[in-house]
C-alpha cells in the first residue's frame, strides 16, 4: 500500500536506528500566515529545526511566511505548481470542495483537546480501513492531490464566546448575530437559530466593536491574534464547537528527492513538531483565559453549570451538526458517515466524548 512510513519511521526515531539522508536537499516551504501565528511562529519553524537537526543539516529549507509566495486557500495549487514544495501549513478548509472530509475535526464534542485531536486526527490519516471503494481516508482525501501530508497541531476548542448579552438560555441564540469560521460553525449556529455572518477573523475586532455580531465562535487561544482580549465578555467552555486541523503537506516531486532515510526523518519530524505544537496550543489557552479574567474581567463558564434546558439545547445543535453535515456530504457522493464513524471511535478512545444521539446515529 502507498503510504508514509508511519510506523517505521516513529519507531526508528524513537530507537535512534534512522540513517542520515545521503545527499543534501534543500526545499522552498511556505506558510500563508504570519509569524505570530502558532502554526508559523510555532509547528513550522520546530518542524524545520527538527528536521534540520535529526538530518544533521543535510535538510534544509528557504523559507517564506505571510502569503510572500502563496496565500490562504492556495497552498495546494502552489504545491501543485511547483512554486512551493512544502507547505506549513496548507488550509484545507479553505480549499472549497477540495478536502471535502478534513473538517471532521471541526464537528462538536465533548472534553477534547488539542493534543487528542492532534492524535486522532493523525490516527485517522494512518487508519487502515475502509471509508468508500477499497479506499481508506487517506487515500481518498489526500493522495488523488499529488501530494504527501500529516496532521499538524489543532488548534484547541472553538468556543461561544460573546462581546454583549451573554448566551444563558436557548432564547438568547434566537436571532443573535454570531460570527462563524467555517462551513460546520454555520451549520451549528443554524442549528441554534442564531443568524450566522461568516467573515474571517482578521475582520472580528471591528464587527465586534460596532456590534454587527454579538459574538462569535473562536479559539481561545486565538484571541491575542486578533487582539480581542479586551472585547470579549463571557464563553462557555468545555463544549468544542470542533477544532480546527490542516496538514503538513509536501508535493510528491519534492518527496521523490528524498532517499528512504530522508523520508523517514521527514515522517518522524512531522509527527513530532505535530505533537509540539498541540501543546503549545492548549499551553496558550491557559494563559489568554487567566488574562483574560484578570485584566479584562471576562467570564468562562463550563457548560455543565448551565441549566439542565441549556445544556441539552447545545448538545442537541451539536448532534444535529454531525448528521447534516455527513447528510449534506453524502449525497454529494463523499463517504461521511464512514469518515465521522472512524474518527467518533477514534476521539472516543483518546477519552473525548459525543453530544448525546451521535454514538446513535453512527451506530456505535
Amino acid at each position: 500500500m502507498k503510504r508514509h512510513f508511519f510506523a517505521l519511521a516513529a519507531s526508528a526515531a524513537l530507537t535512534g536506528l534512522t540513517a542520515l539522508p545521503s545527499m543534501a536537499q534543500n526545499f522552498i516551504i511556505s506558510s500563508s500566515l504570519p509569524q505570530a501565528h502558532l502554526w508559523t511562529g510555532g509547528h513550522m519553524e520546530d518542524f524545520m529545526k527538527i528536521l534540520g537537526e535529526s538530518s544533521q543539516g543535510a535538510i534544509t529549507f528557504t523559507p517564506f511566511i505571510a502569503g510572500e509566495l502563496t496565500g490562504v486557500g492556495r497552498e495546494l495549487d502552489a504545491l501543485q505548481g511547483g512554486s512551493v514544495q512544502i507547505a506549513a501549513p496548507l488550509l484545507a478548509p479553505y480549499h472549497e470542495g477540495a478536502f471535502p472530509l478534513s473538517d471532521v475535526t471541526q464537528l462538536p464534542t465533548y472534553g477534547t483537546d488539542s493534543p487528542m485531536v492532534t492524535r486522532a486526527f493523525q490516527k485517522l490519516l494512518d487508519s487502515d480501513e475502509v471509508v468508500k471503494d477499497g479506499k481508506t481516508f487517506y487515500q481518498y482525501e489526500i493522495e488523488p492531490k499529488g501530494i504527501r501530508a500529516w496532521a499538524i497541531g489543532a488548534t484547541s476548542a472553538y468556543s461561544l464566546s460573546t462581546a454583549g448579552k451573554p448566551l444563558r438560555e436557548p432564547a438568547d441564540f434566537q436571532g443573535m448575530p454570531l460570527r462563524a469560521g467555517s462551513a460546520i460553525h454555520t451549520l451549528f449556529l443554524n442549528e441554534t437559530k442564531s443568524t450566522p455572518v461568516t467573515m474571517p477573523a482578521s475582520n472580528v475586532y471591528e464587527a465586534l466593536s460596532r456590534g454587527t455580531v454579538n459574538g462569535l465562535v473562536l479559539a481561545v487561544s486565538d484571541w491575542p491574534a486578533y487582539s480581542l482580549e479586551p472585547l470579549i465578555k463571557d464563553t462557555i467552555t468545555d463544549v468544542a464547537i470542533g477544532h480546527w486541523q490542516s496538514y503538513l503537506a509536501i508535493s510528491n516531486d519534492a518527496w521523490s528527492q528524498l532517499d528512504e532515510a530522508g523520508q523517514k526523518a521527514f515522517d518522524a519530524a512531522a509527527r513530532e513538531a505535530a505533537a509540539n505544537n498541540a501543546k503549545v496550543w492548549d499551553g496558550r489557552l491557559e494563559t489568554v483565559q487567566k488574562d483574560s479574567v484578570e485584566k479584562h474581567g471576562g467570564k468562562f463558564t463550563p457548560v455543565g453549570e448551565l441549566s439542565a434546558e441549556m445544556q441539552k439545547f447545545i448538545a442537541d445543535s451539536g448532534a444535529n451538526t454531525w448528521k447534516v453535515w455527513i447528510e449534506k456530504l453524502e449525497g454529494q457522493g463523499h463517504p461521511a458517515k464512514a469518515t465521522a464513524t472512524l474518527y467518533a471511535k477514534i476521539i472516543q478512545s483518546e477519552g473525548g466524548r459525543l453530544p448525546e444521539g451521535v454514538a446513535e446515529y453512527l451506530g456505535l
